[in-house]
């Protein structure tokens, strides 16, 4: 094929992608009274979404979004996107990234900046919103350290009518020391790299807390390693395996496999 005609074929293919998605910020409103103020989201919507997945991020959690952000790179633009792009998953997935105002403290043990109940009320007034928005079933996704933000608010809504506020959890490459509550009944995947040497979440905490889980969540819970990509040279707890760098197709292939069947 003509280097000309190769060029056409990328620029109709990108065309055709950007006229399936759209990419917005929305700025949501707390449910809480005192709140800080509104918390900051990204939305990707796919053209025939038939879910709702809400990512919670890792690090500090703080993303700094502003009304003009039009896209977003790296992790999320090579892995979450692709939830709401049928030429390269099922599509059936929106996709929204939640950006805490504020930073939130990793700590030393346990981040527990992401135990507070500004935070959980923070992520239930995404949720709600979301779920009102679309009228979908919403899956929480958290990432690292976002890992225990979504265990910590299921923790919250457990036992309570607010259950039905979620359909399915994804906990990925999460933070050592999460854990499920007795009684769990909702579908969950732990999603890890098989080369992840970030040590404040270790593999085998993430197997240990599956695990577990399983023996008693009556619902589907899964484990998927990732395999793919490579180490990039950068900071190990916020690039590289950790970040599924170069592995974005798999770990988006494996959420999106786990919800849609």
């Amino acid at each position: 094929m003509a280097s000309w005609a190769r060029m056409t074929l990328i620029v109709v293919s990108a065309m055709c992608w950007a006229s399936l998605i759209s990419a917005q910020v929305i700025f949501v409103d707390p449910i809480e009274k005192d709140s800080s103020g509104p918390t900051p989201t990204f939305l990707w919507t796919g053209k025939d979404a038939k879910a709702v997945l809400i990512m919670i991020p890792g690090g500090d959690g703080h993303l700094g979004l502003t009304p003009e952000r039009t896209d977003l790179g790296g992790f999320y633009g090579n892995t979450l996107k692709r939830l709401s792009d049928p030429s390269l998953t099922s599509g059936s997935l929106d996709v929204v990234v939640f950006d805490s105002p504020d930073q939130l403290a990793a700590g030393d043990v346990y981040p527990t900046s992401r135990t507070t109940p500004d935070h959980l009320s923070r992520i239930e007034s995404v949720v709600r919103y979301y779920k009102d928005k679309f009228n979908k079933p919403v899956w929480l996704m958290g990432h690292s350290n976002g890992g225990v933000s979504v265990t910590e608010f299921w923790k919250y809504i457990h036992g309570t009518a607010k259950e039905d506020l979620i359909a399915g959890i994804v906990i990925s490459s999460s933070r050592i020391g999460i854990t499920f509550p007795d009684n769990t009944n909702i579908p969950v995947l732990f999603m890890h790299h098989l080369k992840d040497n970030c040590p404040k979440a270790d593999a085998s905490a993430s197997e240990n807390a599956y695990e577990s889980l399983k023996s008693t969540d009556k619902s589907k819970v899964a484990f998927v390693w990732i395999k793919g990509g490579e180490a990039d040279g950068g900071r190990i707890c916020y690039s590289g395996y950790h970040m599924y760098y170069g592995a974005g197709e798999e770990a988006a292939n494996a959420i999106d496999g786990f919800i849609t069947n």
